[in-house]
């Protein structure tokens, strides 16, 4: 009986030492899911086997549920990390500078020129170098940063490029990109001229230094390349946006090649592994042209610190050293009594503004227009102002010259003879009668100067009151402008006048006489004699000359 129960024992196709081997995991998958079928259709003929089927049932239980746990395993650590944003290391419009142009918590140096909306690095000149980074020192463990920029140019090519830093220094001027060589850190580099003629770009190179290195701008930094792609990043629709990822000791690049408005529109460029920077330093972002030259321009740097999943974001007040936020709480509290103490004294001077709204601080489109008529208006104020001075002007000297006229006439006739007086009379008499016509004139043109300056001022009293008009305003702007040009007509005329005034003919200068000639024609034919002598001469001596120095030949 042993003997028939051994032998259909040792016929059974699969016991426990046909278990497979753990190199595959498709397979003991496959093995588990098929062992217990076998082991039921087995158990039936003996029942000796039993213990050893349940043995290799739970053996392929527990292999199951190990592959099971390894499956989930890499997906638990692949959640995303938790992000906050870092406002003290960033920078974005509008309003990014201040009216000194400078930067909140950032640097600028060389040619970077701060603006409302953007930080331009460099202009479009040659031989530029600019660069801003941040004040305070970063001692994230890990970050990403998010860069939109702009780089422009003319040329079909352009130089040299953009770059973007992770340094323990601040490297605020140098020769690679516009900052200094031999960082100790990371350089993300936007390359758009072509050093080594290998037609490779622009393009994006990741270079790490320990300080040491000194870059190869020969090669574009190939031989020191820890990570690049191709990408065309000049002369976009819109601008060009990078993200730059540092998470577990890994540095990754997307970038986003500005053809779409879609600000999540990224796409892979590079990624370094086991990469170890500094655990602290500063951010910066600087740009240099060469013989060709581009705008780079930067329109928002933002940075966010990373978290693991599992660990619990450090709070905000950790941050601030106690006495620094004791210090500001006290600045605070100091202004807000200051505040208060203000509210006070404008309200027992204004009780009449005592709960009135607030006016709106944004002005309307409405209001700008108003504003920019107002304007104009004091512009052309200004102007008439300043020629009724020189107007004025003119009607003094010509009242001084009517008087200095009407006393020289008074002269002649007490003490001029009687035929002089007679001869002299009617031109003095034309003259007095233009200079008083001029003077006529200036008059009038100035009555109307004031005419215009009432007008307008008037147009301004009715501007500044409620419920003014297009209308009104039109029609003062064209009473304004029918002024002026009678005022011009009104100048032209004088002109033509003094032009054609036959006062000046009759009055004139006594011609100067005929200045007698020096040289007479003795003195004329004794030059030409001498000369003629000295020239006979000179040549008869340069003969002599050469002939002597024939001799030696």
């Amino acid at each position: 009986m042993k003997a028939k129960e051994n032998g259909p024992m040792r016929e059974r196709p699969v016991g426990p030492t046909d278990i497979p081997s753990c190199s595959s995991w498709t397979e003991l998958s496959a093995t588990s899911a098929v062992i217990p079928n076998m082991a039921v259709s087995v158990a039936l003929p003996s029942v000796a086997g039993a213990p050893s089927l349940i043995l290799t049932f739970v053996t392929a239980l527990i292999f199951h549920r190990s592959v099971a746990d390894i499956s989930t395993g890499p997906s638990s650590s692949e959640e995303t990390p938790h992000r906050r944003f870092e406002y003290k290391y960033s920078f974005k419009g509008p309003h990014l500078s201040q009216p000194d142009g400078s930067i909140p918590f950032w640097i600028h140096t060389g040619n970077a020129i701060p603006s409302a909306d953007q930080v331009r690095i460099t202009p479009s000149l040659r031989s530029q170098r600019g660069s801003v980074w941040t004040k305070n020192r970063v001692n994230f463990e890990h970050w990403e940063a998010e860069v939109t920029f702009r780089v422009s140019g003319r040329g079909r090519m352009g130089a040299d490029g953009l770059a973007v830093w992770f340094t323990s220094e601040q490297g605020l001027d140098g020769p690679v990109y516009g900052a200094a060589d031999q960082w100790n850190g990371v350089g993300i580099f936007f390359d758009s001229f072509d050093n080594d003629g290998k037609k490779n770009n622009p393009a994006i190179v990741v270079v790490g230094n320990n300080g040491k290195l000194v870059y190869d701008h020969q090669n574009d930094g190939a031989t020191q390349a820890l990570g690049t792609c191709l990408r065309d990043f000049r002369n976009k629709p819109y601008p060009v946006r990078a993200k730059i990822k540092y998470y577990k000791k890994t540095l990754t690049v997307m970038i986003n090649n500005g053809f779409t408005p879609d600000k999540e529109d990224y796409e892979f460029c590079t990624k370094v592994d086991t990469m170890i920077i500094p655990t602290d330093g500063f951010f910066g972002i600087s740009a240099a042209t060469g013989g060709l030259a581009d705008d780079h321009d930067v329109l928002s740097f933002l940075l966010f610190r990373l978290t693991e999943p599992g660990q619990q974001p450090p709070p905000p007040e950790s941050e601030i050293p106690k006495e620094e936020k004791d210090k500001y709480q006290e600045e605070f509290q100091n202004f807000q009594q200051e505040l208060d103490k203000k509210k006070e004294e404008f309200q027992k001077e204004h009780p009449d503004v005592q709960g009135e709204p607030i006016e709106d601080l944004y002005e309307s489109v409405n209001d700008r227009e108003i504003r920019q008529v107002f304007e104009g208006q004091n512009r052309i104020h200004l102007e008439i102002k300043q020629l009724h001075r020189q107007l004025a002007m003119i009607l003094d000297e010509q009242r001084r010259y009517v008087s200095v006229i009407t006393d020289e006439v008074a002269k002649k006739g007490t003490n001029a003879e009687s035929g002089q007086v007679d001869s002299a009379s009617p031109q003095l008499g034309s003259v007095l009668a233009t200079q008083q016509e001029v003077l006529k004139n200036l008059n009038e043109l100035r009555n109307s100067f004031y005419e215009s300056l009432k007008q307008i001022g008037s147009a301004q009293h009715q501007g500044n009151a409620p419920g003014i008009g297009t209308y009104e305003t039109i029609q003062h702007f064209n009473e304004i402008k029918e002024h002026l040009h009678l005022v011009k007509k009104d100048v032209e005329h004088l002109v033509q006048r003094g032009a054609q005034n036959p006062a000046e003919k009759a009055v004139k200068c006594p011609e100067m006489p005929p200045v007698p000639t020096c040289l007479s024609t003795v003195h004329f034919v004794i030059f030409i004699v001498v000369q003629s002598v000295l020239f006979f001469c000179y040549v008869m001596y340069k003969s002599q000359q050469e002939a002597a120095a024939k001799k030696f030949f």
